[in-house]
């Protein structure tokens, strides 16, 4: 309608003078990336630090430097400033866009799409209403088209910050907030002094979740398309400094286990042993308090799942990145209308109705987001019935863990809760660094008293006096993976230090990417002391004591003990193939070959049947 009048208006005035020709500009918005990851610098006197890096370039700039004021750092955002004369423009041509654009762009997943369409839309305009713009001004102008059209308005240069893992806002005339890499919690110059634009940005941020919010449904939880968490509110009464939001930024590519040895979260010798009771079918659960990495730590130990195997996750909002192909990732969602009597809505489907359909698809592996209800019951009856699980809980440690497990609403019987075999606990260590994570101590779990005390041993435990990981005492889940494949307590060490060398090969020589670490994992799968070889590491006298994988078994406690078979010397093996570590990240997974022996995770059969409180018994699972 606007351009309608405008025409109209340019059509009677062309009778008293000649109309110009129309122009649309010939240049072109680019919107690029920073190149590379910023390196910043080392200063250990905060006050001295001060220094400035792209976020958008050319567009925006993030500066840090100690504030006197604030007697602390703060994060400075840099946007390009609009004269009077482009912020007319800007006017015109976004109430124009308003009109024109007949596509949602939230239904847009491609960034570069929603800009090309937005593009052809804005050359029209500036044609039909003769808006003149040089190329300097034109790019500035479609920077905060882009910036607040497909972009997350204020906030959107700050999530392409990638030392930025948080960013949120308590309310009106508070600076926004922002929890860095290395510096930890910093205000930002960002701030909603408008109600209305604040109201509308929550209301958006749900439009891109996929989700409802209303003063009558004020609360928000969902994901943005890139991954990124969301939890805001709309509603005054509820949050009575305004509207509030907080976002936790979603990594583009997965945190493979090297990165997690490269960040000192865990030791190689920690990973090699996660590695191996994962792939012989350990169940565990990843516990610590809110943004201690739980998720990070879960996704990048589920690469230790052989690729072959058949995984199925279930999240609340969807953060996992798998690299399997045989990958079934469930996401629960909300229903539709008014919740019913029971407090459902129409077609809602949460966690419990997809944990127990995910136990009919037979999968060899089940990861759970994050345990909290009554989906925790269907997920250690399947551990019962043989099928491995991982998932993470809010904890501070296995104590706690099995309290909450047998506590309302989980309600889970002592003879359930000791199925779970290990579990891992996650702490910040601010000693280290205001966002550096440690993980405490992995705990195994040999039996569990009707009183809800936990008979433990500890695997291995972090030194925080000199940032080490040390072995604890703990040796049972090895001794039961000992005991199922007839061989010695001994030889399954060694596994673990064979692992450990691997890992740390790969740390040493910088293959941190979760493509080429993939790779080499799923060939040690196949040809473990073939990897050694190659590595370097066989001479080193380091050996594979279990050699290929074999068939799947469960993890349940033999009927009968065995007597541990002597281990016959295996002869030399064949002179491997060239296997070259790609100086490069390779281009997709689907590309990585997938092992031709498929193996299922260690099951357990038979020993002498133990007290039924120290029991844990797992029906082999049907072939």
């Amino acid at each position: 309608m606007a351009l309608d009048i405008l025409g109209k208006i340019r059509n009677l005035r062309g009778a008293l003078r000649p109309i110009a020709p129309k122009k649309a500009p010939t240049y072109q918005f680019v919107l690029s990336e920073a190149g590379g990851l910023v390196i910043l610098p080392e200063e250990k006197d905060t006050k001295k630090i001060s220094f400035t890096y792209d976020l958008i370039p050319p567009y925006s700039r993030a500066q840090i430097r100690w504030s006197d004021s604030d007697r602390s750092l703060v994060y400075r955002l840099s946007e390009p400033t609009l004269d009077d004369a482009e912020q007319k423009a800007y006017n015109l041509i976004t109430t124009s866009l308003v009109e024109l654009v007949d596509v949602q762009l939230s239904t847009i997943k491609n960034q570069k799409e929603a800009m090309n369409y937005l593009e052809q839309k804005v050359r029209q305009i500036v044609e039909e209403l003769e808006i003149v713009l040089d190329k300097a001004s034109y790019n500035k102008v479609m920077y905060y088209i882009y910036r607040n059209f497909v972009g997350l308005n204020k906030i959107e240069a700050l999530m392409h910050d990638p030392y930025i893992e948080d960013v949120g806002c308590v309310g009106y005339h508070t600076p926004i907030y922002v929890v860095h890499k290395r510096y930890g919690s910093m205000p930002t110059n960002v701030i909603y002094d408008n109600e209305d634009e604040l109201k509308e940005f929550v209301i958006k941020l749900a439009e891109r979740c996929g989700r409802y919010v209303s003063y009558a449904e004020p609360l928000l939880d969902g994901s943005l398309p890139d991954g990124s968490r969301v939890q805001a509110s709309l509603a005054e009464d509820v949050t009575t400094k305004g509207p509030t939001f907080s976002l936790r930024k979603f990594t583009k590519e997965p945190i493979s286990p090297i990165e997690i040895i490269d960040l000192k979260t865990a030791s190689p010798e920690v990973m090699g042993y996660l590695w191996l009771i994962i792939e012989q079918g350990v169940s565990m659960l990843i516990c610590g308090g809110t943004a201690t990495g739980k998720t990070t730590l879960l996704n990048a130990i589920s690469m230790f799942i052989p690729s072959e195997e058949k995984v199925v996750s279930i999240e609340d909002t969807r953060e996992l990145q798998l690299p399997h192909k045989n990958w079934i990732p469930a996401v629960a969602r909300t229903g539709f209308g008014v919740p019913e009597a029971g407090g459902e809505r129409y077609g809602e489907i949460d966690m419990f109705d997809l944990l127990k359909e995910s136990f009919r698809q037979n999968p060899d592996y089940v990861i759970v987001g994050e345990i909290r209800g009554k989906e925790a019951y269907v997920m250690f009856q399947g551990m019962a019935s043989g099928h491995p699980s991982i998932g993470t809980m809010h904890a501070a440690g296995v104590e706690t863990v099995v309290k909450r497990l047998m506590s309302p609403p989980i309600e889970l019987s002592p003879s359930l809760v000791e199925i779970l075999d290990v579990v891992i606990t996650l702490v910040f260590a601010q000693e280290k660094g205001k966002s550096s994570r440690r993980v405490k101590n992995v705990t195994e779990i040999q039996s569990v008293e009707q009183t809800g005390n936990a008979r433990t041993g500890t695997a291995y435990r972090w030194i925080p006096a000199n940032d080490t990981f040390e072995p604890g005492e703990g040796t049972y889940v090895l001794s039961k993976l000992a005991t199922i494949k007839g061989i010695q307590l001994a030889d399954m060490k060694r596994e673990v230090a064979a692992r450990a060398a691997v890992l740390e090969w790969m740390y040493e020589n910088r293959v941190l990417g979760w493509r080429d670490v993939v790779a080499i994992i799923d060939r040690y799968h196949q040809d473990p002391n073939g990897v050694l070889a190659e590595l370097g590491l066989a001479q080193k006298g380091l050996r594979s004591t279990i050699g290929r994988r074999a068939a799947a078994k469960s993890m349940a406690i033999p009927e009968e003990p065995q007597k541990p078979a002597e281990v016959e010397e295996e002869p030399a093996p064949p002179k491997p193939e060239a296997f070259e570590i790609p100086a490069v990240i390779r281009p997709t997974f689907e590309e990585t070959p997938v092992a031709e022996t498929i193996a299922k995770p260690l099951k357990k059969e038979g020993a002498k049947k133990p007290p039924a409180s120290r029991a844990k018994k797992r029906p082999k699972k049907n072939s």
